[in-house]
């Protein structure tokens, strides 16, 4: 099962200008994405707010670990799709993960499972390419355990993993570390695929 969300830039430019080199191709679909478009941080809880939603339109309850857990790894989908943050709010490394101490903090008054979204005041749409990525987070790891996405999240040498041995526990985990883990992801993914 691959476990990378499209990227905005994968499968669409073949053959789109015959003879230009695909790296030349890539680089103008970057340039031009980011001028009509720039990038949005959203509030976590808002992005909560959206895989709680979705989970209900599906009649599934999340758990507040399985909610963490998909945010996350969303963030981490958007740093490395877009090469910039899903939302701006602090990640920790907790003992069992990592966790955004926001979303935590407002969903965890439900008790472990979560049905009701989080108010919060001034925030933006979230844009149709961000919802999509969402969709596709959802699509892929929503079919997966609490316990599944939190292992993921856990892998030896991963951001979890570092920020814990270099900082201790409630360590922040910078977005420079989960961008690169993504990267690493989608190589391998890469990889598997062509050897297929």
């Amino acid at each position: 099962m691959p476990y990378a969300p499209a990227h905005p830039s994968r499968g669409r430019l073949r053959n789109r200008i015959p003879g230009q080199p695909l790296h030349i191709l890539l680089l103008m679909l970057y340039i031009s994405y980011e001028r009509k478009s720039p990038a949005m941080a959203y509030d976590a809880r808002q992005i909560a707010n959206w895989f709680i939603a979705r989970a209900a339109k599906d009649g599934r309850v999340m758990s507040i670990m399985w909610l963490l857990k998909l945010v996350y790894i969303a963030h981490g989908w958007r740093l490395e799709t877009q090469d910039a943050p899903l939302f701006r709010n602090r990640i920790e490394a907790w003992r069992y993960g990592p966790v955004i101490p926001d979303i935590y903090n407002v969903f965890r008054k439900q008790g472990i499972k979560v049905s009701r979204p989080a108010k919060g005041e001034g925030w933006t749409d979230i844009l149709p390419r961000d919802e999509n990525l969402l969709e596709q987070v959802y699509e892929i790891y929503g079919k997966l355990s609490a316990l599944r996405l939190s292992n993921l999240t856990h892998v030896a040498g991963g951001p979890w993993d570092i920020a814990m041995k270099t900082g201790g526990a409630y360590a922040p985990i910078p977005d420079e570390l989960i961008k690169l883990h993504y990267v690493m992801k989608r190589a391998k993914a890469e990889e598997r695929r062509a050897n297929v």
